[in-house]
């Protein structure tokens, strides 16, 4: 999946800040907090010289993008993003945002469109068709099949993914959003609901 350009940019920039930041900032041994580092890239970002180097890195808006980086710089970016990665402060970070209902659905609606896309391409492979037709074709399979859909085995099983979706953070987003509907609607004057 291609990253925008202006996206590229700023995290490029944001990376590289943070790198600076908490390399030339470090208070007895340790790393600048995480509010400390936010604030220093805010001060940066709204100053002059900030404005001019994302104007500049950008192309001075003519269009041009970004500059291509030097291999200094893409080798020191991929280590920035490295250790930003896994620094254990970042990835407590990274895990609350990732917990976030909305940003967890945003993301999971990211990640099944690429998933519907692969099961699109195998439906359309002849080799995976012919596969998945001779599975379903085998007497025994068809008998196993059934076998299993009649079992308490497989009920508990379909109670075990009812929960596990659920837990879905694109299910719980719209479902969610439906109840806060449902809560408006109860909440107007029967007047209005009429």
């Amino acid at each position: 999946m291609a990253i925008p350009r202006r996206v590229a940019l700023a995290l490029a920039l944001v990376l590289l800040l943070m790198q600076a930041g908490c390399g030339g900032g470090q208070q007895s041994g340790g790393m600048m907090s995480y509010e400390e580092t936010k604030s220093m890239v805010l001060d940066i970002l709204q100053s002059e010289d900030g404005r001019k180097a994302v104007l500049q890195a950008s192309g001075g808006g003519t269009g041009t993008g970004i500059k291509m980086l030097s291999e200094d710089q893409h080798l020191e970016l991929m280590t920035t993003v490295k250790d930003v990665l896994t620094d254990e402060e970042y990835a407590k970070k990274i895990r609350e945002i990732m917990l976030e209902p909305k940003f967890a659905g945003e993301f999971a609606k990211v990640i099944m469109k690429e998933d519907k896309q692969l099961h699109k391409d195998l439906m359309k492979d002849p080799e995976y068709q012919t596969m998945l037709m001779e599975a379903f074709k085998n007497k025994e399979t068809e008998k196993m099949i059934l076998d299993v859909l009649k079992g308490p085995e497989y009920r508990k099983y379909a109670m075990t993914i009812f929960h596990e979706t659920l837990q879905n953070p694109l299910f719980k987003a719209e479902l969610m959003d439906m109840m806060r509907k449902v809560l408006e609607e109860e909440t107007k004057p029967k007047e209005e609901r009429q």
